[in-house]
Formats: C-alpha cells, sequence, structure tokens
C-alpha cells in the first residue's frame, strides 16, 4: 500500500506541475505566491469558519474522514475559484483553483480505487 502512495504521490506532483504550466502558458497567467493570501475579508470569514467546522467535524466523523476530507477540499477550492473569479477575474488564477480542484477530485478517485478498493 506505501509502494502504490508513493507512486500516486510522484504521478500527482508529475502531472500537476506540467498541466499547471500548460495552463499558464495557455491563458497567459502570472504565478501566484506560494502563500495564498485571501481577496477580501469575507472569504477570510467563510475560510475560518470552513476549518473551524472540519476541526469539529473530524470529531464525528473520524470513521468516514475520507469522503469528508473530499467534501472539505471540494468546497474550499470551490470558494477559492469562485472569490478569484467575482473579485480578481483578470488575474485568472480561478483557472487555475478549478484545475486544481479537477485534479484533486482525479487523485481521490483514484487513490479511493486503487490504493483503498
Amino acid at each position: 500500500m506505501i509502494f502504490k502512495l508513493i507512486i500516486l504521490v510522484l504521478v500527482v506532483i508529475l502531472v500537476g506541475t506540467a498541466g499547471e504550466t500548460y495552463i499558464r502558458r495557455r491563458f497567459n497567467i502570472e504565478k501566484r505566491s506560494r502563500i495564498y493570501g485571501w481577496i477580501n475579508k469575507v472569504q477570510a470569514s467563510i475560510e475560518i469558519v470552513l476549518f473551524l467546522v472540519f476541526i469539529v467535524g473530524l470529531w464525528f466523523l473520524i470513521n468516514h474522514i475520507f469522503f469528508y476530507m473530499i467534501g472539505f477540499f471540494t468546497v474550499l477550492n470551490s470558494l477559492r475559484a469562485f472569490m478569484h473569479w467575482k473579485y480578481e477575474p483578470e488575474k485568472k488564477h480561478h483557472i487555475l483553483f478549478v484545475y486544481e480542484l479537477v485534479l484533486l477530485m482525479a487523485v481521490w478517485a483514484v487513490a479511493y480505487w486503487w490504493i483503498f478498493g
């Protein structure tokens, strides 16, 4: 199982980096800083509440953590994509967030099927 997980992580890093580079060139998107910053206080508040709900929910849903994490990261990336699309459409970073969300969903599906299935 560990060997499969290592292979999956390496493939995701390669595909993720190649895909992000392609999308940046295709849509002429500037690089984001590695430290994520919120667009406005509304986004900051929503993300903090989401994180707190996630932490509290871990206590109750520890047996279903795989699906709980899928839901959390889906909502988080969707929120970030929406906020960037709504408030900074000229930077086109929302395209990268959607790409990351699709890649994340593909990784979860492969991990569930290949590693845990």
